[in-house]
């Protein structure tokens, strides 16, 4: 059953399955979710707690052992495992299996990890495991949806907020919940009973944004150059190693040269690639600017950036992406987005 976040708290109010899944790529709204239900869990006699990671050494038998075991402690155990790369394997399927099969069991069992792609909640053991379990998904917050969420945390704080305040938090703290959520509790404290604008926040507030290059991908991808420009900067005041972010770039690269000689095989093409339906757009605006000539060219200056990077070193490398990354808008602005690169980062 999918249980969505903002749906957690109020269906914590029904019985509880055997299993609960929270897989997710947003980190704060996962570890939110996480501590509702063990404080929940706690609430409701769960008195003795166990984590376990299936790393390379794990044994799922350890976990249906310590489920059997008696305790001097608790009759209710709640028991934690973090499940990295979403493969629980053989074994892993079978104690799922056994684990749901026990018809007197107490204990709550907690799977949690990084996001499930399409392909592996398809899979046998997730479908088998989805039918006594709550499945919470914890999906990164999109730009558009971000106004509404510190909506949430205004309400939460008690804090009159004005709109140009509200737009300026988000413009600060996209992709940085956790850094949203400490700002917002602090302003509260500087702030309190009074009118939150611009000029306080400003004066406040440091800009925590983190981006990251798959960010850069899809600003890349959209022909977003003003937040290219945001991005990169960001990236080389960071100190990200800067064959990391050619990598991404080759990589979006590779795939826009497949999906241009598929001719009229585009869903195909990108289900080959791994590319989900949410980004279909993205490669559909891409390819409306960017030929065949065009995409090798962009191929040839990553390769020229490599072989100068690794061989005699570049003084300012990020400046260097800056200029590959203009070569993506392919039209009559690509000059004047070049020249916005140099003057916001300077030229050596």
């Amino acid at each position: 059953m999918r249980v969505y976040f903002n749906q957690l708290n109020r269906q914590l109010n029904q019985p509880l399955p055997k299993v609960i899944m929270v897989f997710g790529d947003e980190p704060y709204q996962q570890q939110q979710a996480l501590d509702a239900i063990r404080q929940h869990c706690q609430q409701q006699g769960f008195d003795e707690r166990l984590r376990f990671n299936s790393d390379e050494d794990f044994s799922w038998q350890l976990v249906l052992d310590e489920a059997q075991a008696l305790s001097l402690f608790a009759s209710k155990k709640l028991i934690e495992v973090e499940l990295a790369n979403a493969k629980p394997g053989k074994e892993g399927v079978k104690f799922f299996k056994d684990w749901c099969a026990i018809t007197d069991n107490e204990h709550l069992l907690i799977v949690w990890g990084g996001k499930l792609g399409a392909e592996q909640t398809k899979t046998k053991w997730f479908k088998e495991l989805d039918k006594h379990a709550w499945y919470i998904p914890v999906y990164e917050i999109e730009r558009s949806k971000l106004p509404d969420w510190f909506r949430g945390q205004f309400q939460q704080h008690q804090l009159n907020v004005t709109p140009q305040a509200a737009a300026l938090l988000c413009n600060l703290f996209e992709g940085n919940l956790a850094g949203a959520a400490q700002e917002v509790a602090r302003l509260s404290l500087i702030y309190p009973e009074q009118q939150i604008d611009e000029d306080n926040v400003r004066a406040a507030v440091s800009d925590h944004s983190r981006f990251t290059v798959f960010q850069l991908a899809e600003d890349v991808l959209a022909d977003n150059r003003n937040k290219v420009v945001q991005i990169i900067k960001r990236l080389q005041g960071e100190e990200l190693e800067p064959v990391i972010v050619t990598w991404m770039l080759q990589r979006e690269v590779d795939n826009l040269l497949e999906l241009t000689l598929a001719g009229n095989q585009f869903d195909a093409t990108c289900k080959k690639l791994r590319i989900w339906d949410n980004r279909k757009g993205l490669y559909r605006k891409a390819l409306q600017r960017l030929n065949l000539p065009l995409l090798e060219n962009i191929q040839q200056a990553l390769a020229q950036f490599e072989v100068a990077y690794k061989s005699q070193g570049i003084d300012n490398p990020y400046l260097f992406i800056a200029h590959i990354c203009g070569l993506f808008s392919a039209n009559a602005q690509l000059h004047r987005f070049n020249q916005l690169m140099i003057n916001e980062m300077g030229e050596d």
